[in-house]
Formats: structure tokens, sequence, C-alpha cells
């Protein structure tokens, strides 16, 4: 195998010639016979930087060496962050074609707000000195993967092009031309997102653009992911790199480059231009007939034949990532007539592979396990788990003013456990739950996360209810290089690479609310009302941004402790401000006291109804329901959704739980689970690391409909829904997002660093704690 992998490395390296790669605090150069002076030399010039500063960043170590520059590591002592620094040479600075290359690669990806695209923070001069300021990904480059590890399983293969083609797809829509997408130019984030970077050979489509460097006649790139017309020097358009991302695809897939077997760079271009397309099934005849399709098409020598946009090879994609996920045939919606066969491989070509098809047997086995449990109960104790049992925390409050809510959670929690262990465990082994109680008190999380970890030694949590209890555990998840589960709604401005975020961001619940309100109610002045803590606090400042511009205003604005059972001043000012509506985000058992003394204020529903965001089927059953009936609740799912799946939920948790009701958090907890046993089983592992990276891009159908996961976020892409409450404790559902909406964690309406102080603000007023500690 060591042969075997030490060619697969050669093989990457040969006739690969790189801009520049951010690289994971080493040096890696790809590069041709003959370059080996050049870039030593560089490389010893780009070490003079370390600890001295250009503007105002402070240079920490050399990240890389390529043709256009030096990649520095450096200290943003503003904004408190590192960052990548692209410097361009001084002796290619003096020639304007070479300066209006680099210029260019800040301008093309400038133009770009994607989150598959490297972002470009500032470009800037110093004396001679030209520079561009980058995201740090330290996440190390896919093409490094491959030769750690060679080939990527089809799956993990067709994930990341997924990625590719997200970020591609946001170039082309600016009409940027990328001319050099390779795995080399495909890095990962901390949280093992793909981003796409490098657009120093970019150009605008327009020919008449002042970012067109290179004229017809001139072959620029690199020549082993090179399209025809890109080998024989002739214009380019989108399609040129719809073929690069098929060449990429089969490096992935196989662990070489196409054409790796020509012993010259001309002979690799006469190959794209004439040879017959690479089939990635010669080199391993367990890829799936669907993986090679795409190769196929994506690689047609003219680009009238191939895929005409980056989306609709996506859709292809996402097709074959469906199906490798535990479908056993899918037609892909751009090649009718071409189906998926054999997701598992008929032989191992080596681990990496045999797992990914020992992952999806498992899933069938489970699938088979489950349906026989509950058709032919004798059998199930025969395909009970066996070994030791794999440890996860579940951590709720079980008292104070969230065991409410908290206590309906674990059940939900449990019952997904409780499924899985009925249909055979993981890995052959039961799952056991370690349940520990918050008590609705940020210090006893804190505790408690703590001892799951390091006493228990959970291989995952899953927990918390507030922001305020996520927030004072994330940097515990954080320094274990743990994972936390959460499953509620929030106020987002916050993504941890040690945290999934089953419930709405603030785009899937908050903002689309607001404006249904706006628009199908007609309602302009409200009255905002909340425990004070940071998601109401936060949430209302995003309403007050969504109101700029509008005729909607805030008449009033009071917060209470969280827990306060006092709301006799709040609803004084109601009288007294004549709202059209109220903005409710109290959380827990305090909703009975505010909503009680609403109605004995006679503040009318009909004349002024109230829309809260924290209140589900589970809290409705601690009110009075006369006190609420015809308010309104936002949310992304109610139990009176009526599908399938929903229905089949409903039917297991009510014969564990006949006279209990089921609220969103419970269903995103619920869904948690069954994400996270989908990763176990993929990555065949415990390892907390390897679950946090399989759970990116997980999907299900969930009762509350389609759910996956973005892994450039970790949240879930969900569907807004505003319900009305009925006499029966239900929700009539009053409007629905037409589809799941992609997740959003930081509203568009400020920066990430503005949201970011806010946030700090908050958080120093309130001394060094994410809720007021202030009495009634």
């Amino acid at each position: 195998m060591s042969s075997e992998r030490d060619q697969t490395t050669d093989n990457l390296h040969k006739g690969e010639v790189s801009e520049h790669s951010q690289l994971n605090e080493t040096r890696s150069i790809d590069a041709t016979p003959g370059d080996t002076a050049s870039i030593s030399q560089g490389t010893h010039h780009a070490q003079n930087w370390i600890g001295n500063s250009l503007g105002k960043y402070q240079i920490t170590g050399v990240l890389g060496q390529g043709g256009m520059g030096v990649v520095l590591r450096a200290y943003d002592p503003t904004l408190e962050r590192d960052v990548a620094i692209k410097i361009l040479p001084e002796h290619t600075a003096a020639t304007s074609t070479a300066l209006s290359r680099f210029q260019s690669e800040a301008k093309a990806a400038g133009k770009l707000n994607n989150a598959h695209v490297a972002s470009i923070h500032e470009i800037g001069q110093e004396g001679e000195c030209h520079y561009l300021v980058m995201e740090l990904l330290t996440g190390g480059s896919v093409s490094e993967e491959i030769q750690a590890h060679g080939a990527c399983t089809p799956l993990e293969a067709t994930r990341v092009l997924m990625d590719a083609c997200r970020g591609i797809a946001a170039a082309h829509a600016e009409g940027l031309v990328h001319r050099d997408i390779k795995p080399a130019n495909l890095l990962r984030a901390a949280d093992r997102a793909v981003k796409l970077t490098d657009f120093g050979l970019a150009k605008l489509s327009s020919a008449s653009s002042a970012m067109q460097l290179t004229q017809t006649g001139t072959v620029i790139g690199t020549p082993y992911f090179m399209s025809p017309e890109q080998c024989q020097g002739q214009a380019v358009d989108t399609r040129s790199d719809i073929y690069s991302l098929g060449a990429t695809y089969f490096c992935l897939l196989t662990g070489r480059q196409p054409y790796d077997d020509s012993d010259s760079v001309v002979q690799v271009l006469y190959a794209h231009c004439n040879k017959n397309i690479p089939d990635p099934r010669d080199f391993d005849p367990s890829i799936p007939t669907a993986c090679s399709s795409i190769v196929s098409r994506a690689m047609a020598k003219d680009p009238d034949d191939r895929y005409q946009s980056a989306e609709a090879m996506l859709r292809d994609l996402e097709a074959v990532a469906a199906a490798l996920s535990g479908e056993a045939r899918i037609e892909l919606p751009s090649q009718t007539g071409t189906a998926l066969q054999a997701i598992v491989p008929t032989k191992p070509r080596h681990r990496r592979h045999w797992m990914l098809g020992g992952a999806v047997g498992l899933v069938l086995i489970a699938a088979a396990a489950f349906a026989l449990s509950r058709i032919l109960p004798h059998f199930a104790a025969s395909l009970a788990p066996q070994g030791e049992p794999i440890k996860v925390g579940v951590l709720q409050s079980l008292s104070g003013t969230m065991s409410t809510s908290g206590t309906s959670v674990i059940d939900a929690t449990l019952l997904a456990i409780e499924e899985i262990n009925e249909s055979g465990g993981l890995l052959g082994r039961p799952v056991k739950a370690v349940v520990a109680d918050g008590r609705s008190n940020t210090e006893t999380y804190a505790r408690e996360a703590e001892r799951l970890i390091a006493d228990e030694q959970v291989c995952t949590v899953f927990g918390c209810w507030t922001s305020a209890s996520r927030k004072t555990v994330r940097p515990i998840f954080e320094n274990h290089d743990h994972l936390l589960v959460y499953p509620v709604q929030y106020e987002g401005m916050e993504t941890s690479p040690n945290i999934v975020y089953m419930g709405a961001a603030p785009n899937q619940q908050i903002i689309p609310a607001v404006a249904w309100a706006q628009e199908h109610l007609g309602k302009k002045r409200f009255f905002f009302v909340g425990s004070d803590y940071v998601f109401p606090r936060t949430a209302n400042e995003i309403i007050k941004d969504q109101f700029q511009g509008t005729e909607a205003r805030v008449v009033g604005e009071m917060y209470v402790p969280l827990g306060s059972t006092h709301f006799e001043s709040v609803a004084q000012a109601i009288l007294e401000a004549k709202p059209d509506m109220i903005l409710n985000t109290v959380n827990g058992d305090s909703n009975l006291a505010f909503f009680r003394e609403m109605r004995n204020a006679g503040i009318n529903r009909k004349d002024i109804p109230c829309m809260s965001f924290s209140l589900g089927e589970q809290e409705l059953r601690s009110l009075s329901i006369s006190d609420v009936v015809g308010d309104f609740a936002a949310s992304t799912y109610f139990q009176s959704l009526d599908t399938d799946a929903n229905r089949a939920f409903l039917a297991r948790f009510k014969a564990n739980h006949p006279h209990r009701v089921v609220s969103d958090p419970m269903q995103d907890a619920y869904v948690g689970v069954l994400l996270w046993a989908q990763a176990v089983r993929e990555t065949q592992s415990i390892e907390p690391k390897r679950i946090r990276r399989a759970m990116l891009g997980q999907r299900i159908a969930a009762p509350e409909g389609n759910v996956r996961i973005d892994p450039e976020t970790q949240h879930c892409f969900k569907t807004p829904r505003v319900g009305q409450i009925r006499s029966d404790g239900q929700f009539e559902i009053v409007w629905s997002a037409p589809e799941p909406i992609a997740p959003e964690p930081y509203p568009a309406s400020r920066s990430a660093a503005d949201w970011k102080a806010f946030l700090h603000d908050l958080y120093i007023g309130w001394g060094n704690q994410w809720m007021s500690r202030m009495k009634d």
C-alpha cells in the first residue's frame, strides 16, 4: 500500500503549477521540475517577514509560496483575528501586467459573497509592496488530503464537488470565469467546509473588461485540469470551469490526475484535446456508474456537450449524494435514464471505501431490523445490540423555570435513542443516554457539560435550550474539541465548529414571521416584551433593523428577568402605547404570568394580537388556553402538520407518551439524534471529530419536511411557518414558506463584526455573562 500511495502522491504533484495555496501551518508548493531553485530562494526571503508588520497586520508565519507571490499568516489587532496575506514579489510588481493580474484577484473575489468562496478582506499597498488580505483557511487543501489518505470515497468526493459547484456558480453569476479549478484550490475551513480560492487567473466573461488580462493564444492555468479550449489558448467561458470541475472530480474519486500517464506537459495538453475522456471506473470498478457519468459529461471535448451551468452539474451531484447516503437507485436530473448503480462497492480498494460500504450496509440492515421489530416482535431480542454502550449526554433543565421545556426535549431525545437501539443500535452497540440537569442555571450547565465530557466520556452531547446556556457551554466544547447538538431556534450571530444547530436561524423564523405580520395583517406599531437575556435582546435588535425603510416602528420595549412572574408594569406600558401587535420573546414559565396579566389588564387579542417566538404546544399546556386562543407563534414545525412523516413520528411518540404533545424543539431534538446516527454509521466511529465532519451535509425526511445540515454554517435548512393558536391547544398553520431555506446566522442588515460587537456589549453590560441578574 505504501508504494501505491507514494505513486499517487507523485502523480498528484506532476506538472501542477499553483498560484498559491493557504496551508495548515506548512508550506506546500505545486511545481514543475526546474522551479526548485527559484522557490527555495523566494521562501528564504519570505521567512524575513516573520515578526514584522505590514500595515496594521503583524506577520506570524509563512503559509506558502507560488508563482504569483508568497502567502503569510498574520494577526489583525483591530478585529482580533488571524488572516492570510498574499504578497506580490517586488520584481513581479514592477510588471504592469502581473500587478494587474494580482489586483484582479481581489476585484474578482471581492464581488462574491458566498459560503463556498474564500473571502477577501482588503487590498493594500505599503511602499512598493502590494498585498491582499484574505480569510485564513486552516483546514488545508483537498489536494493535501488526497496526498495523505489517497482517493476519497465516492460520497466524500461528491460532497467536495457539491461545495465547489456552489462556489463556482456564485462566481459565474457575477460574470467571472475562474480558469484554475483544481484540488489545490479547494481549501478547508475550520469546520471542514470546502471553499474555492485563488482567483488570480480569473477574468470577467465580457471581452471588453479591463480584467481580461490574457489574450487568445495564451495558455494559462494548471495543465492537468485545463479544458481543451484552454489548452489551445482559445477564448474560454464558464463551461471551461465545468471541465475543470469534472477533472477535479476524477482526481477525488481515483487519487490520480486525468491523463497522468503522459510524460510531459505538452503531452498532457494534447491528451485533453484528443484522447478519450478518462473513466474513473477503469481504476476502481466499485465507483458508481453515475459518478463516471458526471465526469464524462463535464469533461466533454466540445463545450456544447458539457453541463451548461454549475447548477445543472450540482443537481446531478446532489442526486448521487442522496443515493450514497442510503437510497438504492436514483435518476440523475439532467441525464434522464441514467441511473445510479451499485452504491455498495463490490470490493474494497482500501479501507476508506470499505468503510463506506459497511456504513451503507448498516443503514439497510438497521432499516430491516426496525421493520422486523414492529412486524414480528419475537425477532427483536435476537437483533438487540451487544457490546459496550455508546454513551451520549443529554443536558437539559429538569428543574427551574425552563423545566417544562427541558423535560419535553429530553423525552424526544430519548425516543430517538430508543428507536436506534430497537433497530440494532450503532456499530453493533447500544446507545446509552446520560441525562444531566442544567437546573435552568448557566453555571450548572457549564459544570454538567464539563462532567459529561471529562468524567462520563460521552461522545456527543444533545442539549441546552436558552442561548445563555449554549453560549456558556460553548467554550467548554471548543476547548475539548467535542460536539454539541443544539435543538432550539435562536438569535443567530454564532457559528462554532463544535456545535450543530438544529433550530431556526433568524432568517428562518424571526424575520419571515415579522414580515408576514406586516404584509398579511397590516401591522405597523409593535411592542417588544422579552426575558432579559441574549436571545430576546438580539432578536428584537434584528427586528428593528428589519423595520428600517418601512412604515413599521417600535412603540415600546420591555424586558423582565428570566423566570419573572411580574408583568403588571409591562401590561400598563402596552395599554399606554396602543400597539398593533405584541412581539413576545418571553421564555419558560414566565409566559403563564405574562398572558394572565395581559388579560387581567383588559388587553384584547382581537385588537392587539401577540406573536410569540418561544412558545410551542408543550408550553401551551401550562397556560389557560382561553388567554391565548387567536394569538400567533412563529416556528418551523407544528404538531398539526399534515404529512405522512409527521403522522408516523407522532404515532411513535404517543405510543410512549399518549397524553403528551410535540413542539418544534422536541422535533428538532429527535431529528438531531437521527442525523447524528447517520453520521456515526457513515464514519464507523464514535470519535467526536469524525462524527462532526460526517454530520456536515447530512439530510433526512423529517416530520417538519426535508432537512439537511449546511456544511458551511452547521445550521439546518428549515421551512419558516406561522401558526395561530386553536382552542384545542394546537396551531392552525396560516402561512408556510414554499420550501426549506438556507440558514443565515448573521442577518445581512449589519456586518458580522458589528453583530459581534453588539453581543460583546451585552455580555460586558451583564457582568461577563449572557443574561441579566436583576431581580424583579
